[in-house]
């Protein structure tokens, strides 16, 4: 008689096996399930809880990012991922960690690309990633072997001064407005998911040049106090890359009086240089190179970089002087973290679980 075979990792009929994780798709929020998601999301638990991973797959960038609400089982977790990217056909996956927690990850063959400071609130996080070449087969010895595709030059910043004249800023948060934004074709390359849920940004800032729309947006999560900001339009001119930067500026000047945000964070392709060079102008810094982290209009996959730009503190004189309207904006902010890529920690047995729904 032959043997009924044991549930496997995408068995939907028996996810109550204390020993097999099984892999669910997570239902829509009922309140937006008539909108379109931004990404696919899904469970991956054990019964006994030991084992609590929420999975983002990102269909058009064909990456997957990971959240983790335990610590522990890293092999395990990883012939996970490597089933579900071949599943879906990726090319990457990634998550966000503290600093003690990313040697474990590296000893499992993800390689750290960047740093966001103060995504955790009080500590930084460390964009942890395993990359797959066109056979779906992970990169032995992680990113390291790989050359990035393009290395960027920006040219020097040039600070924001005053609002420009004559232009006129909207904020716009119905949903409906938002994502038919979102869903037109010259933007969707432009615009990075990443939230849990049906997570597009909480508001973007319109500003109207002509027939033209320029277009900023912010996806905030008040639980660790950062901000994800999207540059959804490219410039194309030195004017447009102007009043875009302001816009940066304006908006995270919106986030720092509206909502307890520290940390902003944004991530562009390394070939949109204007982009990159908006938010240079608006103080921003790049941490990272993400290895083909998103994909181009075209289809092609991309290199992207990793910018970051911390907020002072409500009380702090700094804040009030970059957001003088008078003054140059933003002041530097003062070095908050060090890179240092190599440096092995002792793993601690905390860990942030975010966004994490307890049953």
């Amino acid at each position: 008689m032959d043997k009924k075979p044991g549930p496997g990792l995408f068995d939907i009929e028996n996810p109550n096996v204390q020993e097999t994780p099984t892999i669910r798709p997570c239902p829509p929020c009922a309140d937006m399930s008539h909108y379109p998601r931004a990404l696919d999301e899904y469970v991956c638990r054990r019964s006994d809880r030991k084992l609590n991973l929420s999975l983002l797959v990102t269909p058009h960038h064909r990456h997957m990012r990971i959240v983790d609400y335990r610590l522990g089982q890293y092999k395990l977790k990883c012939n996970i991922f490597d089933d579900m990217a071949a599943r879906e056909k990726l090319k990457k996956v990634y998550t966000l960690v503290e600093k003690q927690d990313s040697n474990s990850w590296r000893t499992v063959g993800f390689s750290k690309e960047a740093i966001i400071p103060g995504y955790f609130r009080n500590a930084d996080a460390y964009v942890m990633s395993r990359v797959y070449d066109q056979d779906g087969r992970p990169v032995t010895g992680g990113i390291a072997k790989l050359v990035h595709e393009k290395q960027v030059e920006f040219g020097d910043a040039e600070p924001v001064g005053k609002k420009p004249a004559g232009l006129k800023e909207t904020f716009i948060d119905d949903p409906e407005a938002i994502n038919a934004i979102l869903h037109l074709p010259e933007v969707t390359p432009l615009y990075h998911p990443f939230g849990k849920g049906v997570m597009h940004p909480h508001f973007i800032l319109e500003v109207r040049v002509g027939r033209r729309s320029l277009w900023v947006a912010a996806e905030i999560n008040d639980a660790f106090g950062h901000a994800k900001l999207d540059i959804l339009t490219l410039p194309r001119s030195i004017k447009e890359r102007r009043y875009l930067a302001w816009m940066v500026t304006k908006l995270v000047e919106e986030l720092g009086e509206t909502s307890d945000i520290s940390s902003v964070f944004a991530i562009t392709m390394v070939e949109d240089v204007a982009c990159g060079q908006v938010l240079l102008d608006a103080g921003f810094k790049e941490s990272g190179q993400l290895t083909r982290h998103m994909q181009s209009e075209e289809g092609r996959l991309s290199d992207a970089l990793m910018w970051y730009f911390r907020i002072a503190p409500k009380a702090n004189r700094a804040r009030k002087l970059a957001f003088d309207a008078e003054l140059p904006i933003p002041v530097p902010a003062k070095k908050v973290t060090d890179f240092d890529f190599d440096e092995d920690e002792d793993e601690v047995e905390e860990h942030h679980d975010e966004d994490e729904d307890e049953d």
